[in-house]
């Protein structure tokens, strides 16, 4: 086995050096067809400027007829892109091709290393599984706003991609989730509806006038100019502890002013305590030294 193995190198040895050797031979290179190769190399680049604003027009087509029919944007993405994929596949398998590569032995090379990759990478295969799942079922769309899981922070979804998604913060950041992330946890989708509810809760003393609290909500729901007014406001103690009541006042409004109107909620009620003299109670503890 050892004389087998000695015996082989020493074949592919003197190989390498029979290429070599001609190699170094003047007449070696002055057989080339040199104006052929560069022939074939000019057709295909040819061929690939050609294809490639070919798959520009295609694109823009496809984003017309989809904008004209009003389908989901993620959709119309997520398409383009895998289009795109196979696309660029075939142009390349194409000009393979024509520079005299085995398009056969070229797929089978593609194909084998196609499945090594996707076994190396099944994590990315669920993330692509789910971004299909996710334009099919529609459970949002790019510009809608939404909450993530049990996170409390309202997104703006950006874009949907292959693999992953973007959303936008209040902070104006881009947020990415793994697709497989968002098919996994709960979706709360605020732009399914025309309007929602912008909520405020806040404390007050227990012995304060209730009715003229109501009053003061009422007035500065009634100047916020974010609030829809002709849906009806909702007003009311929702909890009383031992210290405070607590209260309630939600009006509807855009899924997209959701953010703005509850700091002008807040913002009007500072102003409107400060202004009757009300001031927030705060829990007291009472600490006691007997023995």
């Amino acid at each position: 086995m050892k004389d087998l193995l000695a015996w082989a190198g020493k074949n592919q040895a003197n190989k390498l050096e029979d290429v070599i050797n001609d190699a170094k031979n003047p007449t070696f290179w002055e057989s080339i067809d040199w104006s052929g190769i560069l022939k074939k190399f000019a057709f295909a680049l040819i061929i690939f400027i050609i294809g490639y604003y070919v798959l520009k027009v295609i694109n823009l087509l496809i984003r017309k007829i989809m904008n004209r029919h009003n389908i989901n944007k993620g959709l119309t993405h997520f398409l383009i892109k895998f289009f795109s994929f196979f696309y660029l596949f075939v142009l390349f398998t194409i000009i393979a091709g024509n520079l005299g590569f085995k398009i056969t032995s070229l797929i089978t090379l593609i194909g084998s290393l196609g499945l090594a990759i996707g076994l190396a990478m099944q994590g990315s295969l669920q993330d692509l599984a789910s971004g299909i799942l996710i334009v099919t079922l529609n459970n949002f769309r790019v510009g809608d706003y939404v909450y993530v899981g049990e996170n409390d922070n309202l997104l703006k979804v950006y874009s949907i991609n292959l693999f992953n998604s973007l959303f936008r913060n209040s902070s104006n950041h881009i947020v990415s989730f793994p697709n497989s992330y968002l098919t996994k946890n709960k979706i709360t989708n605020l732009s399914t509806l025309d309007y929602v509810y912008c909520s405020y809760y806040f404390h007050v003393p227990v012995d304060v006038d209730v009715e003229l609290i109501k009053t003061l909500c009422k007035e500065v729901l009634d100047k916020e100019e974010l609030i829809i007014h002709d849906q009806d406001y909702l007003i009311k103690i929702s909890e009383i502890t031992d210290y405070s009541l607590k209260f309630l006042m939600s009006g509807q409004v855009k899924a997209k002013d959701l953010l703005a109107c509850q700091g002008n909620l807040l913002e009007g009620m500072r102003l409107a305590f400060k202004d009757h003299g009300i001031k927030v109670p705060h829990q007291k503890f009472i600490i006691s030294n007997e023995e």
